[in-house]
């Protein structure tokens, strides 16, 4: 009697489920009606093999939804000429003796490791030249720019990469100065305007958790801060990068890919102009 009774309500709960899936609904399926392909899995599974358990997610892999390095940029900026314009009084910018080149030294965790962030989060950072922190999975390739933002060569410097900043007032000899300098001290370099620099010192080298901010200059200077400081950064790899828009000059190899060799060819320029 009682195997009966449950039979039978398995047959109401058949029928229950079969009027349900074939009735008309007026509402709505989430994320999808029960027969349609969940594509919402998908992405989960693509999001899942980006997963990287030191960085959150994994560097160096072009993906349309996290980084492709083309997709939805004007998070990081705008592309607006503003970035690399000079919209001011060059006089403002000129070398000045008296202004001493500042190195600012930043601790940075033995075991520390930046996060890295998909395209549909914003990154901002506390300091006006950052040294370390949060940035993008795609990192430039190695080269000048007629731009390119912070939350991309942050990744660079993390590689040991030494980045070039300089305002777009700064005095053009100046630049170009420390641009050779630069060049021929190493392959692994980032080289972009930058206006958020001081009026006072409108030139800075950039490395893991290092910048030197100058007025004019000091050659000698720079090379010894790119001795000391360049190809320290936590992670070491001789892929190049992914990123390249508005990239001006890719970056010639100096001495090898490894960069086993800082600044050999420092003697051909005149570096204490």
């Amino acid at each position: 009697m009682l195997r009966n009774i449950f039979l039978f309500c398995l047959t109401l709960l058949a029928d229950s489920d079969s009027a349900s899936t074939t009735a008309a609904w007026n509402g709505k399926w989430f994320p999808n009606f029960p027969d349609a392909e969940d594509t919402n899995q998908i992405v989960v599974k693509k999001h899942h093999d980006l997963g990287d358990t030191k960085h959150g997610v994994k560097m160096g892999i072009s993906d349309s939804i996290c980084d492709d390095a083309r997709s939805n940029l004007t998070v990081d900026w705008f592309l607006a000429p503003d970035n690399y314009t000079c919209l001011d009084n060059r006089k403002l910018y000129l070398p000045n003796s008296y202004v001493h080149p500042l190195h600012t030294i930043e601790r940075i965790p033995l075991y520390y490791n930046a996060p890295h962030a998909c395209m549909n989060e914003s990154i901002e950072y506390s300091q006006i030249i950052p040294t370390f922190g949060k940035h993008r999975p795609l990192w430039p390739v190695y080269g000048e720019y007629k731009f390119v933002p912070k939350q991309r060569w942050l990744h660079s410097l993390e590689h040991g990469a030494v980045v070039v900043l300089y305002h777009p007032c700064a005095e053009k000899n100046e630049v170009n100065l420390l641009k050779s300098i630069v060049r021929n001290c190493l392959y692994k370099h980032v080289i972009t305007p930058y206006n958020l620099l001081d009026r006072k010192r409108p030139l800075a080298l950039v490395t893991w958790g290092h910048r030197l901010e100058m007025s004019r200059v000091a050659g000698d200077l720079v090379v010894k801060f790119i001795k000391e400081h360049a190809l320290k950064g936590p992670e070491s790899t001789t892929k190049n990068g992914q990123y390249d828009l508005l990239l001006v000059k890719e970056a010639g190899i100096v001495s090898d890919l490894s960069d086993s060799g800082l600044c050999p060819n420092t003697n051909d320029i005149n570096i204490t102009m």
